[in-house]
């Protein structure tokens, strides 16, 4: 199973692409790179939350 700091990273992630888009002050294709990076970074948390599907953590 992914370890919760790397999934937290990936959404930390797309997390600061989405405040880059919605600044406006990115160009057309800085933004289409950055919305794939999104997609595919996406693609992969719902991987990783898939492998744990059923198994609970607890977190302190």
């Amino acid at each position: 199973m992914a370890k919760d700091s790397d999934i937290r990273r990936s959404m930390d992630r797309v997390e600061e692409i989405i405040e880059q888009l919605d600044t406006d002050e990115v160009s057309l294709d800085d933004g289409h790179d950055l919305y794939n990076e999104g997609q595919e970074l996406l693609s992969e948390i719902r991987e990783r939350l898939q492998e744990g599907d059923g198994e609970i953590t607890e977190i302190e």
